[in-house]
């Protein structure tokens, strides 16, 4: 504990006295107080501890911690107080992390990085982290154990950018890995990031294994029966061990023991069978079969496992088929408990997934955060709360108070607490800070944006009808511009706010306001277009680009919101010129096109608006997509570039030779693309320069 509190607070690292104190009726606790010129610091456990910490932080020395501006904890003075902090958490376990997060945020992250973001979960009271960093050279030593050549076994293994899906049965050999040396990076990572979890009283969800495996499987084993699975949204079949077969548990116990070696075991094994995709035996008594073989082999591997299962795709006989005790649903986004009996009486946590493919958008409704929906669920096997983000650089208000609820037991006010967090993020006690805030949550934080988020426009796909810009989001605004815009100009009054996370709310906020105004822009080009209203078709094609090549002028001014940052992430994760390469290229096809690069059905899923992105990406699709009216505009008979089927209310990737054309750019930019750098221009200036521009329009 005295090592975290050096690590974040060196300045006033003696000024803290820690003690250990018991439990409080079985939940864990933590009280700060001063004694003798001292801060105090108790808990049951060093989480515990961490979390008194921060409270303190917090509370007497204005403290935003966050991924998103206000990244680094800068406190030279350690104020002594009256009276004392205290929060009995009622939660046995708080989970942390999606599948997925370590695809969109963290798939490029080194040990600095990683360093940070466990003490943000000690302090922030996480105590069980999903830990696949490192799963790569489980299976890559394990399929060499079972006579796969060097090669082979790397040739299975998806990138970095990829690996989370090919972890949850979806995908494999996706710009697949070509050094050992990597391997063995990530073993040296995953051991380091484990080790700290655990010394700070962590408990980490490892993986563990469901049964796919790569097709050449079948030539090991004689009389094996691989099961091929459905495809997942085009990607080529992968194939499935029958659970209920001897090389099941085979292979699955030579895994975990694998893991064991390189990492350890910690009784937690994450696996989801027929993920996304459904079992192609259906006897009457399969799954449960399938059940009871899946935990069997986890019990002869560890008497002491709990198999953990997301609610995702659960099915009921496999659940029943489970000893209570021995299985842990994460109910991800909190709605299957009530639809299944309360998992039947098996643990499970209360969950939180928000985000999706790590879209920038602002969304989120801070007063259902705030009602706290673990104190609404009356189930004794409900044992603690999650937080499950596909993504975790966005929306940096919504996750501080979201990580803020993990551990509380009832409501907070939620105006209070937004005082009090204008305060900590901007550093100012300004009142124009504080309706600011809750003007964002009149806003893009009402009641009305929950579930999925609202697309941007400017990363849509062009089209004559824009429905989504990725599978599944709106393209309907759920709340005002014009009230965003006022939060907007209420922060811009500040006169004493000076720090990053009031320059990367500004940036963002800017942003957003004009992300959506382009969205009434593109109403505007249809509208010109479909009757011939030349002026208002040219005036509002013109204005769409000039507001993303300056918007790009923006973003550019934060490194964290740039493609060149990102890219330079990427590639520095690699061991040799060709990962390099790979790595890069993981990162930008993940961020467009996604996959399969002729058949994707997921391209734009993960968009961001980045400095670099809009200017050489969409802004370039959007140009591209005016010409194209402006050639049609003189014609009577009416342009559509809408394909005839449609997936998820989207167009076909190449499914005319419109978007035939754009798939040629986008494969193009791809083994193209060469972000400028951030730069260092004035970040307040510019937005300020954009809201005065385009503000009365926006109004109007």
């Amino acid at each position: 504990m005295k090592n975290l509190i050096l690590r974040n607070t060196p300045d006033i690292a003696d000024a803290f006295e820690i003690k250990e104190i018991e439990k409080e009726n079985g939940c864990d606790v933590y009280e700060v107080y001063c004694e003798n010129g001292k801060i105090v610091i108790c808990g049951n456990c060093k989480i515990s501890m961490a979390m008194g910490y921060y409270d303190y932080l917090r509370t007497y020395c204005g403290v935003n911690y966050s991924h998103c501006g206000n990244t680094q904890i800068n406190v030279t003075e350690a104020p002594l107080f009256d009276g004392k902090l205290r929060r009995v958490i009622p939660q046995q376990k708080r989970a942390y992390f999606n599948y997925c997060t370590f695809g969109y945020s963290t798939a490029f992250w080194q040990w600095d990085r990683w360093e940070k973001e466990i003490d943000f979960m000690a302090m922030n009271g996480i105590n069980m982290p999903l830990s696949v960093v490192g799963s790569e050279a489980v299976w890559y030593y394990t399929l060499r154990d079972f006579t796969y050549s060097e090669v082979g076994a790397l040739r299975y293994l998806s990138g970095p950018g990829f690996w989370p899906w090919q972890l949850m049965t979806n995908i494999e050999s996706y710009f697949s890995l070509t050094d050992v040396k990597y391997i063995e990076s990530r073993v040296e990572l995953g051991k380091k990031i484990i080790d700290r979890e655990t010394e700070l009283g962590m408990t980490p969800i490892q993986q563990g294994f469901s049964g796919m495996v790569p097709g050449s499987f079948s030539k090991l084993f004689k009389k094996l029966r691989l099961i091929m699975a459905n495809s997942w949204c085009n990607f080529p079949v992968t194939y499935q061990l029958d659970p209920t077969s001897p090389v099941f548990k085979k292979f699955g116990t030579a895994l975990l023991e694998k893991q064991k070696q390189l990492f350890g075991s910690y009784h937690y094994y994450a696996c989801d069978p027929f993920h996304e995709n459904e079992p192609t035996i259906k006897t009457k008594d399969y799954l449960w079969k399938v059940g009871r073989a899946i935990d069997g082999m986890y019990k002869d591997f560890d008497p002491d496992s709990v198999w953990v299962m997301q609610s995702w795709s659960l099915r009921e006989k496999i659940v029943k088929a489970v000893p209570k005790g021995r299985l842990l649903v994460l109910d991800i986004d909190g709605s299957k408990h009530g639809i299944t009996e309360e998992f039947w009486g098996h643990d499970f946590i209360l969950g939180r997934i928000h985000s999706f493919g790590d879209r920038n958008t602002l969304h989120g409704s801070l007063k259902e955060l705030a009602e706290n929906n673990y104190s609404k669920v009356n189930a004794e096997n409900c044992i603690g709360t999650g937080l499950f983000p596909e993504g975790i650089y966005q929306n940096p208000l919504y996750y501080d108070l979201a990580f803020d609820m993990l551990t509380r037991g009832e409501s907070v006010n939620l105006d209070k607490w937004l005082e009090s967090y204008a305060f900590r993020r901007y550093g100012s006690r300004e009142d124009c800070l504080v309706q600011a805030v809750k003007m964002l949550e009149k806003s893009c934080y009402s009641e009305k944006c929950t579930g999925r988020e609202t697309g941007s426009i400017i990363a849509a796909r062009p089209g004559t009808e824009v429905r989504h810009t990725a599978p599944n989001d709106f393209r309907e605004l759920r709340y005002s511009n014009k009230d965003l815009l006022a939060a907007l100009r209420l922060l811009m009054q500040a006169e004493k706010a000076e720090t990053d996370g009031y320059v990367f709310d500004v940036c963002d906020i800017t942003r957003q306001v004009l992300s959506n105004y382009c969205s009434l822009l593109y109403d505007r080009v249809m509208e010109g277009f479909n009757t011939r209203e030349l002026s208002t078709f040219e005036r509002s094609c013109n204005t769409f680009l000039k507001i993303c090549e300056e918007l790009d002028e923006l973003l550019q001014t934060r490194p964290e919101l740039t493609l060149a940052k990102h890219l330079t992430d990427a590639g520095n994760l690699a061991v040799n010129e060709k990962d390099k390469e790979n790595f890069e290229l993981n990162l930008l096809t993940q961020i467009t096109i996604w996959g399969p690069v002729l058949y994707t059905v997921n391209y734009d899923y993960a968009w961001k608006e980045w400095g670099g992105m809009i200017k050489t990406y969409y802004a370039k699709r959007w140009q591209s997509f005016f010409e194209k009216l402006a050639l049609e505009f003189p014609h009577r008979g009416k342009f559509s570039t809408t394909t005839k089927k449609q997936h998820c209310e989207r167009n076909i990737y190449r499914g005319n030779q419109f978007y035939k054309s754009y798939a040629e750019f986008e494969r193009k930019w791809l083994s193209t693309a060469n972000p400028e750098p951030p730069t260092d221009g004035d970040t307040l200036a510019i937005a300020k320069a954009l809201i005065e521009k385009y503000g009365k329009a926006i109004e109007q």
